[in-house]
């Protein structure tokens, strides 16, 4: 029985995703070349399935290892992926001969679609028709790629994609120059990466679809959105609100400004719409809607350990001052600081150190510094109020001095009753080797007193997402 087109688009996508084999067109032993590019991010990404480098002038020779073809219909068998490192001129022509070989899916580097104008428009309304008429699902064009890690699939140009950390977290990313600054960042943050789809133009494959593929897909856990702007509204939000009650989807959206818009236009052919109605939209959605890169990944780094946050945050500290930057930033959010009770409070009593006083934020003076034990007791005590779900304690970097927050020891106080970390760390960047130990301890940590301020509110928000409640920030 054959199968409708849904449903044959839906196999391809997974197949363009997981492809079985891969062929180049354009692979050129020039590094000059997004051919030559193209070709070594397969080969150096480790894929383990056959790969067919095409060009009419290498015929016969060995690119990397692997004999080249004089043309698609060379290729001894059937392809799953096609990967176009050709100018946007050639690619109609390449594209029928691949549908010829059974593709499944196809991405394309080229500009010069309907970025450009109205003729660059009619080239993507004919490359479109061709595709959608075979059911072959096209990354771009105008993008650089996608890469699956888990399945060792680097169909991009940028080879060194392929040592990124592996994980669970997924990006989508209309800009293939903003995805890739998302994910380097989720790399230095020791974030791995299941997925990477850079879709440019959208020909025919569209956010929601990979919204439905995503909700499925047992690598991803999370998912990480950075649009320009969109034109099928009513499907994007209906797939995005069906994702969403699988998984988190955080999402980023730039080109609000007038000139931001014109830029969105010209970039990726698309158009830009209010901040408002697209914030109404994206909450309605079940997605949170973030204002930077940075809170997009530190979101991601939180959430990826703590689902999100139902009750309130106890504030730790061996400083002031820092406390009462993030419990500002906490009340502005609607985040709640919980009194400790009248039990939390006599049980503190017992060992703080004199003129400490048992409230929230709870300020333990140096001594807490130079004795971290009191933060491990503390957090045992207060994590046995049932209103305080999250800690936040504050730890100021000795910077080599050898004295350090006891990471690992706090995890087991918090899995013992159930409850969360985040560590704000004061210290300048050097100390980075300091902020990873921390995390592999296995407790997220900030060294900015405000992007630890937005993660907390990112949780809360995301705890009301997830009820179907509007968030108060």
């Amino acid at each position: 029985m054959k199968m409708d087109h849904g449903e044959a688009r839906k196999e391809n996508l997974h197949y363009l995703l997981n492809p079985r084999n891969i062929a180049i067109i354009g692979a050129s032993r020039n590094p000059r070349k997004l051919g030559f590019h193209a070709l070594k991010a397969v080969v150096t990404g480790g894929f383990r399935g056959k790969i067919y480098p095409v060009n009419p002038e290498l015929n016969g020779e060995a690119l990397l290892g692997y004999k080249a073809y004089k043309d698609i219909e060379s290729i001894p068998e059937a392809v799953d992926l096609f990967v176009f490192a050709i100018p946007a001129t050639g690619v109609i022509g390449a594209l029928k001969e691949a549908i010829k070989k059974k593709a499944r899916g196809a991405v394309i580097f080229a500009g010069g679609f309907k970025e450009v104008g109205s003729e660059g428009r009619s080239l993507e309304i004919e490359l479109r028709n061709i595709a959608d008429a075979a059911d072959v699902n096209i990354i771009g064009p105008n993008c650089i790629g996608m890469v699956n890690f888990h399945k060792s699939v680097n169909a991009t140009f940028a080879w060194t994609l392929s040592d990124l950390p592996r994980g669970n977290i997924s990006v989508i990313s209309q800009s293939g120059g903003t995805g890739m600054a998302i994910i380097y960042q989720m790399a230095n943050l020791g974030l791995g990466l299941g997925k990477f789809i850079s879709v440019g133009n959208r020909v025919n494959l569209e956010f929601a679809d990979l919204f439905e593929y995503f909700a499925e897909d047992e690598e991803t856990d999370l998912i990480l959105l950075f649009i320009e702007g969109i034109e099928e509204g009513r499907q994007f939000f209906e797939r995005a609100r069906m994702a969403s009650k699988k998984k988190p989807i955080l999402a980023y959206n730039a080109g609000f400004s007038r000139t931001a818009a014109n830029a969105a236009l010209s970039h990726t052919g698309s158009a830009a719409s209010s901040k408002e109605i697209y914030r109404a939209a994206f909450l309605q959605s079940g997605m949170l809607l973030v204002d930077s890169i940075e809170e997009l990944v530190d979101t991601a780094k939180a959430l990826s350990v703590i689902p999100s946050l139902e009750g309130g945050v106890v504030i730790l500290t061996h400083s002031a001052g820092p406390s009462i930057v993030i419990a500002d930033l906490c009340e502005e959010a609607g985040v709640s600081l919980p009194t400790f009770t009248p039990e939390t409070q006599e049980k503190l009593l017992e060992f703080l150190p004199q003129y400490s006083k048992p409230t929230n934020p709870l300020d333990m003076f140096a001594q807490a510094w130079v004795n971290t034990d009191l933060y491990l007791k503390a957090l045992d005590v207060i994590f046995q109020q049932e209103d305080i779900s999250l800690a936040v304690p504050i730890y100021c970097s000795s910077m080599g001095a050898g004295l350090k927050f006891p990471a690992q020891k706090a995890v087991q106080v918090s899995k013992k009753h159930g409850k969360h970390i985040l560590l704000c760390m004061v210290a300048p960047d050097t100390e980075k080797e300091e902020q990873q130990e921390y995390e592999r301890g296995g407790i997220p940590t900030f060294t900015s007193l405000y992007r630890i301020g937005r993660v907390i509110a990112n949780l809360k928000r995301y705890h009301y997402i997830k009820n179907h409640r509007i968030p108060p920030c």
